[in-house]
């Protein structure tokens, strides 16, 4: 599947055997939400979702609550595969320490 957006192909490759939408959680994803804007396209920053039905017009995707769930999410699926944080991950963990301090323990950002 060949997605429209700023991720890279090795990104891209790490969401292949994902099949469902981290939205609705039916198997019909096919674009990646920045979930913290296209400053970032780190993985961490990456959303599997379905781009016409759950994505396109979607207010509720630029909440703190709901945001923090799907960095949680992507994180846990990240770690799930054996994914090895790179420095720019922890620069968008750092920047985005308000989210992750939510779902990781402190000694595990300290450590990041």
């Amino acid at each position: 599947m060949r997605l429209r957006n700023d991720f890279t192909s090795e990104t891209r490759e790490l969401f292949t055997w994902n099949y469902e939408c981290w939205w609705c959680g039916q198997n019909h994803w096919n674009a990646f939400h920045h979930i913290k804007g296209r400053s970032s396209s780190s993985p961490l920053n990456a959303c599997p979702i379905n781009n016409e039905v759950c994505h396109i017009g979607n207010g509720k995707l630029a909440t703190f609550d709901v945001q923090t769930t799907l960095l949680k999410k992507t994180f846990e699926y990240l770690v799930k595969i054996n994914y090895s944080i790179t420095d720019d991950d922890k620069k968008f963990i750092k920047s985005n320490k308000q989210h992750y301090e939510k779902f990781l323990s402190k000694q595990t950002l300290r450590n990041i």
